[in-house]
């Protein structure tokens, strides 16, 4: 849109009236929107020396050619007046040239208002002329050449090799990143101090109110894990409570960040994800992803065999539940569990997201070929066996899911919300009767909880989400006092209600302490500052936070992560 032409001011002259008209009410425009026109001032205004002095010469010179004709010649130009001597004019002569100096005396007088007006110094208009014009460098010839001192070129040569050397090392995919120069220089940035470390000089520090109880026995789980969170902040315990993903085969931008910045507390690795290539490879991601992590990762992977096979390209296939269940033979079970174990752990994993222990009932394409069978008793003793061969070593623990049962719905809560219609009783003896029996025996360390809406427990909230599924039938009515893992908040069973950032602040009300989903650094954030709001106003405790924290070190200090410091 084009800007409105200013209206006339009525001071300002009108540019067709006569030269005299104009040159008496000459005017300057203001460059303050807010001022009027500036007019010509009455008085003449103080010159700057220089010029009031040559405007005074000036006049001299044209008073006496005015008083003295005769003289006129000599004034204009005194170097031939001296060399021809005075000349004698006619009185034609003489009034011409008085018509003349006239004429130019009214331009002089024009050409003093000019100058007189271009000094006025306007508002906030020019800088003042410093009195002394600073030096100018001299230009460089395009032929000259800078010459580096020596101690500048050998610095210059050291960064060009190490910049050569973390790029070799990194790969070029790391090397055009973008994550930047400074992440092939110095690698990832941490925003966090290491809390272990602080903690191991505490308890080689002089005694503290914090350490005196620990100092002179042997330091125990609950007691380290205390002193963890009491050194923690608060963004370094709710990135304990993130379990993320990121896409790509090696240790990128996005997981970097996650780690070093975040604080993340766990990893999930999928081969959609195009995280497993090769061996080498999967092991190298691990182990970097370990080295920069100022707490170890809990590094998971749903390993269940058949159609969920996510190391069949490296290891070979493995047989689905659903096969090992119809040989009803509960060491072939732990045969596979066993196995399932020894290769995660020669990668780096140390959480198996299974067994499946939906009771299988109605036709679930979602669950085609996962599940040992339909019967809650074979269910029950087929993954008791397989957690028993998984765990045995104790680098690798597993997770039963998906509670609170997927057996009966025909929805994938990838795609939909399913809701599960069974009456309590029968949700009791057929969905939960594996969970009970398993968790009583005291090998269950983490459960993952799906998205649906259970009719008869919580009508209005989704699973993952209620406090009454999660907290008042997993917690209280069963006895699970482990970890639980939130399913993938991305879902379409959850995103299309809530953001992730909504999602998270509901699970943790709920009970929930891993939450999984977040897939970029900027899902963390979004995650991490909806609940850092939900904790200032008041909507989540920092007890609630700690509860959760203090369950998921444990958890790490089961699977070997988190040894106990001398003291």
């Amino acid at each position: 849109m084009d800007e409105p032409t200013p209206r006339r001011s009525a001071e300002q002259p009108d540019h067709n009236n006569d030269r005299e008209v104009q040159r008496k009410t000459r005017t300057i425009p203001s460059r303050h929107p807010t001022s009027s026109v500036l007019e010509r001032p009455s008085a003449p205004p103080r010159l700057i020396p220089a010029v009031a002095a040559s405007i005074a010469e000036m006049e001299t010179q044209q008073k006496t050619a005015h008083d003295h004709p005769e003289l006129q010649a000599a004034i204009a130009d005194p170097v031939e007046a001296q060399s021809t001597g005075p000349v004698v004019q006619s009185p034609e002569a003489t009034a011409t040239r008085a018509a003349e100096a006239e004429a130019e005396d009214t331009r002089q007088e024009e050409n003093f208002a000019l100058a007189a007006i271009s000094t006025i110094k306007l508002p906030k208009a020019m800088p003042p002329v410093p009195e002394t014009v600073p030096a100018v460098e001299p230009v460089r010839s395009q032929g000259a050449t800078t010459v580096f001192p020596r101690r500048q070129a050998v610095l210059f040569i050291a960064l060009l090799c190490i910049l050569v050397f973390n790029a070799t090392n990194l790969g070029f995919t790391q090397f055009i990143g973008p994550q930047g120069w400074s992440y092939v220089l110095a690698g990832p940035s941490s925003s966090n101090n290491n809390v272990l470390d602080k903690i191991k000089q505490q308890l080689h520090a002089t005694p503290t109110a914090e350490t005196t109880a620990t100092r002179g026995t042997q330091i125990t789980p609950q007691q380290y894990i205390n002193l963890i969170v009491q050194n923690m902040t608060l963004d370094q315990k709710i990135g304990q409570m993130m379990l993320v993903q990121f896409v790509g085969p090696e240790y990128s931008y996005d997981i970097s960040t996650m780690i070093s910045q975040y604080d993340i507390g766990a990893v999930l690795l999928f081969t959609a994800n195009n995280n497993i290539i090769s061996k080498p490879q999967l092991t190298g991601l691990i182990q970097q992803m370990q080295k920069n992590s100022a707490v170890p990762l809990i590094v998971a992977i749903d390993q269940e065999g058949g159609l969920v096979d996510r190391l069949a390209k490296l290891d070979g296939p493995r047989p689905s539940e659903t096969t090992i269940g119809a040989t009803n033979d509960p060491s072939r079970a732990r045969e596979e569990g066993a196995q399932d174990a020894q290769d995660l752990a020669s990668y780096g994993f140390n959480l198996n997201l299974a067994p499946v222990i939906d009771v299988n009932s109605v036709y679930n394409p979602q669950l085609y070929m996962r599940t040992y069978g339909n019967n809650p008793a074979l269910v029950t003793r087929m993954a008791s066996a397989y957690l028993q061969g998984l765990q045995q070593s104790g680098k690798v623990l597993g997770a039963l899911k998906h509670f609170p049962g997927l057996g009966d719905v025909s929805t994938d809560p990838h795609l939909g919300l399913p809701r599960l219609t069974r009456p309590l009783d029968q949700l009791d003896a057929i969905d939960w009767a594996p969970y009970r029996t398993l968790i009583a025996q005291g090998n269950v360390h983490a459960v993952l909880v799906t998205h649906e809406i259970v009719q008869a427990v919580d009508p209005t909230t989704i699973s993952s989400l209620s406090y009454k599924v999660v907290t008042g039938i997993l917690r209280d009515r069963l006895g699970f006092q482990g970890v639980i893992i939130t399913d993938s908040l991305t879902m379409e069973g959850i995103s299309a209600y809530y953001t992730e950032a909504q999602a998270a602040v509901m699970a943790i009300q709920a009970g929930d302490d891993l939450l999984m989903g977040a897939a970029t650094p900027s899902d963390v954030a979004a995650m991490v500052e909806g609940i850092k709001q939900a904790v200032n106003n008041g909507q989540i405790s920092q007890q609630r936070i700690d509860d959760s924290v203090r369950r998921i070190l444990m958890l790490k200090y089961q699977m070997g992560l988190l040894p106990l410091p001398t003291s």
